[in-house]
């Protein structure tokens, strides 16, 4: 597996898109956004190049849509596939997508209630996001952390279920 984080565009963009919304100039840093999560946040935009991981892996990134668009290995006999792949298959995975996105992809795949495949791989995209932007890695938590205390159905015992 290999994990590769690019990062698109730059602060001088958020303070733009602030600067719109207070009609004067902004001095708006990457981390006061991140933590208030305000909408310029969007602006600031990656690239996320998973190469080699599981199929099954790549279908669980597949499902998060929202600010994201997926770039998928097709396994079609007709192209790369060879109709004996299973879900152990390794794959390449791009996405393009936003710092919000990220922030939210981390709240589900880095919750233990996921595969351990995919919080391996998750890990490893927030390892990358802090070599290109180490603010925002540092709000790429899961869920627990994020809301203080588990949601899910069947905690994973890290945090005791919120009822």
């Amino acid at each position: 597996m290999k994990i590769k984080v690019s990062k698109v565009t730059s602060v001088e963009l958020i303070r733009w898109a602030c600067a719109m919304t207070i009609d004067s100039e902004s001095n708006m840093t990457l981390d006061r956004i991140y933590r208030n999560e305000h909408s310029p946040m969007r602006t600031q935009m990656f690239t996320v190049e998973m190469l080699g991981i599981p199929t099954f892996v790549s279908t669980h990134f597949r499902t998060h849509s929202q600010g994201i668009t997926h770039f998928v290995k097709s396994l079609r006999e007709d192209r790369c596939g060879n109709g004996k792949e299973d879900r152990w298959t390794p794959t390449n995975h791009g996405m393009f997508l936003n710092a919000q996105s990220l922030i939210n992809l981390a709240r589900k795949r880095l919750c233990l209630k996921s595969h351990h495949e995919t919080v391996k791989v998750m890990k490893a995209i927030k390892k990358a996001v802090k070599e290109v932007d180490s603010m925002l890695a540092l709000y790429m938590v899961p869920e627990c952390e994020y809301r203080n205390g588990c949601h899910e159905d069947i905690s994973c015992g890290f945090w005791e279920r919120n009822e």
